[in-house]
């Protein structure tokens, strides 16, 4: 026999969660005090390091995964076939626009391996998430770093001008918002260079944070794959849907991409929780609504701590926020860790700046009690 959760459970779960997010701890962000380091929350480091969705599991992709359980000795292609069409639904596009992966990641991997040739380079921002390069490394690719402009955003045009000094192809990756600063990308400058996809300029956009945007001007770039040939959107379930530990990603591209893609994929690399969790989170448009809720109460605290430490922060747009610390990431990182926080790590062009995940604000309130008291020690 296996277990399922009632009904009355889930609300209640629900309710309890919705408490959280828009209650919290009740404590006026500008009014957080000092905490010793040992008055860590709950068991083991608070783990604010890989911009996973704190709130836990949606209740509704658990309610899925007791009932899918049973049927685990079946291959998923029932379940993710269902998947992609709600996903389908989800976006306004046709299945065939549509790739399974392994989390994002394997979305990234793919779309590199179906844009790589023999003369081809990869550019992408720096600092930004990294993993891309290690794919493009693979596969015998050169890659170039633009570093980020002194403000932390991604410099297009001077990307765009090593693109035009290689003579062969290039693939351009870039985050929207871009992991670790949380900047959005210049919205009318992005899509009059998507316009120069071709055959030899290829477009990688990863919008892993793109639930979290509050910014109007975002528009996703999965409206102009119908067209465009030479670009792939990456999507993921790991962030505002909780679902990190499942590994379930999607990507969205023109049919012609997508057929590429697929000639790079694993076979049968998804499975039936994965699967069935991320429908039932995807069909939970409360959930998401509930995240976006909490995560704007504790940045709202963690911005109020920062601005009374004097300690600058960059415009969110994600479930991380980048804020300086005022000393040596690396040292601010291991003092973090010694009170039982893990804070990130670090990132090139950017010391004396720390990327900071966005827990419960329960959790929140912990970090800037640390943070106060690292103050009091002269530590930032």
């Amino acid at each position: 026999m296996h277990a399922t959760l009632s009904r009355r459970q889930l609300l209640g779960t629900g309710a309890a969660l919705g408490a959280l997010a828009l209650t919290g701890c009740h404590t006026s962000p500008g009014k957080v005090k000092a905490m010793p380091f040992s008055q860590t929350a709950g068991q083991g480091p608070l783990l604010l390091n890989f911009n996973e969705n704190s709130l836990g599991l949606p209740p509704k992709a658990q309610q899925a995964l007791a009932d899918a359980l049973p049927h685990a000795f079946r291959y998923p292609d029932q379940a993710k076939g269902d998947l992609m069409a709600s996903l389908a639904h989800h976006h306004n596009v046709s299945g065939e626009q549509l790739i399974y992966g392994n989390g994002s990641s394997e979305i990234l991997k793919m779309a590199v391996d179906a844009m790589a040739a023999a003369d081809a380079q990869l550019v992408m921002p720096d600092p930004s998430y990294g993993v891309v390069e290690d794919y493009a490394l693979a596969r015998g690719m050169k890659v170039i770093k633009v570093p980020l402009t002194p403000a932390f955003e991604t410099d297009i045009a001077a990307m765009k001008a090593a693109v035009a000094a290689h003579p062969g192809k290039s693939v351009v990756y870039l985050c929207n918002p871009n992991n670790p600063t949380g900047l959005m990308l210049p919205q009318g400058e992005l899509n009059l260079w998507l316009g120069e996809a071709s055959g030899n300029l290829s477009f990688i956009l990863d919008e892993a944070y793109a639930e979290y945007v509050n910014d109007p001007d975002f528009v996703s770039a999965i409206g102009l794959t119908r067209h465009n040939p030479h670009l792939v959107v990456a999507r993921t379930f790991s962030k505002i849907y909780a679902l990190a530990g499942l590994r379930v990603g999607y990507g969205i591209a023109h049919p012609a991409m997508i057929n590429a893609m697929s000639a790079q994929a694993s076979i049968d690399n998804a499975n039936l929780a994965g699967c069935v969790a991320a429908k039932a989170a995807l069909e939970d448009p409360q959930w998401v609504s509930l995240s976006r809720a909490s995560n704007q109460q504790s940045l709202a605290m963690v911005l109020a701590t920062l601005e009374e430490l004097g300690l600058k922060a960059l415009p969110c747009n994600a479930n991380f926020l980048f804020h300086q610390v005022s000393g040596d990431t690396a040292l601010y990182q291991q003092r973090m860790a010694q009170a039982g926080i893990l804070v990130g790590r670090a990132f090139s062009h950017s010391n004396g700046w720390n990327r900071l995940s966005l827990g419960r604000p329960d959790e929140m309130k912990t970090f800037c009690q640390t943070l106060i008291a690292f103050r009091q020690k002269g530590w930032v």
